[in-house]
């Protein structure tokens, strides 16, 4: 998780543009400040701690900010303090599941894995299904892991639940008139409306559970992950055979919801757990 302590190296363009002339020295200041706002994720930056941060003068530090605010990729605040702007976030939003989301919570996903020794995943909405694309096994001899590359029907599973939840109604609606409602199993939600009553839940308690509905003898237990803007981006699961997921459903439950909000954090998502229940060490 970044923090406020771990700051950039200072700007020094006499060992990088100066032996490289193919090298345009504003590059290296850009990414100085965007590595500032990084290490600042939850705070909108002061322009004496940018300065301090990035290791330029201050006259320099305050034209880059403003270039970048004029070009709509920085905002700024009623006390003069800068912030990453939507727009800016936009650019690598639609990548983000595929290309950053798995490195980014793997350390966390193994962590989790040794702890409670069951099976983790990260699924994201794909062409209306879940798409899993980071998975750790457990190293159990009968584990239940999914794939990296598998898809699995929203309705019927713990991460589908929880990215279904927290769409819009028209959107979320779109996806299940797509796919429709297959049963599973014989414990398969089926029903609409009670599917509805369901997802109002999810979204209220900020987890959700499938207890035999895509696999039977399978319980999976979920909870949503959010980006910048607090828009859902994926959802974070735990899986196991019931006998050994039941007599732990409660501490599971917890763990999985500290994993999926510290991911949330680092992605800079402001909509998160109750506090008492992140961790974000």
């Amino acid at each position: 998780m970044p923090s406020a302590s771990r700051r950039p190296r200072p700007v020094s363009l006499s060992k990088t543009a100066g032996k490289d002339k193919n090298f345009i020295g504003l590059t290296e200041k850009i990414f100085a400040v965007l590595e500032a706002f990084n290490a600042n994720p939850r705070e909108a930056v002061p322009l004496e701690r940018m300065t301090s941060l990035v290791g330029l003068a201050k006259t320099s530090t305050h034209r880059l900010l403003y270039s970048m605010r004029k070009l709509g990729y920085i905002t700024q605040d009623a006390n003069g303090s800068y912030s990453l702007s939507e727009k800016f976030y936009a650019l690598g939003g639609n990548a983000l599941p595929y290309q950053h989301l798995a490195a980014i919570a793997r350390p966390i996903l193994n962590q989790m894995v040794m702890r409670y020794g069951e099976s983790v995943h990260i699924g994201v909405l794909e062409n209306n299904v879940v798409l899993f694309v980071a998975v750790v096994s457990s190293q159990h001899a009968f584990r239940c892991a999914g794939e990296v590359g598998e898809c699995q029907y929203p309705h019927s599973t713990a991460m589908g639940k929880c990215i279904l939840a927290n769409l819009d109604s028209e959107k979320r609606g779109a996806v299940l008139n797509a796919r429709g409602l297959p049963k599973m199993t014989p414990r398969t939600h089926t029903d609409r409306d009670l599917l509805e009553l369901e997802l109002e839940r999810v979204r209220s308690q900020g987890w959700a559970i499938n207890d035999g509905e895509n696999m039977e003898g399978v319980i999976c237990i979920a909870a949503p992950i959010f980006g910048r803007g607090d828009t859902i981006l994926a959802a974070l699961s735990m899986s196991g055979p019931a006998n050994r997921m039941t007599p732990m459903l409660d501490e599971l439950r917890k763990g999985v919801r500290q994993a999926a909000g510290r991911i949330s954090l680092i992605l800079g998502a402001r909509r998160v757990l109750p506090e008492e229940l992140v961790s974000v060490s």
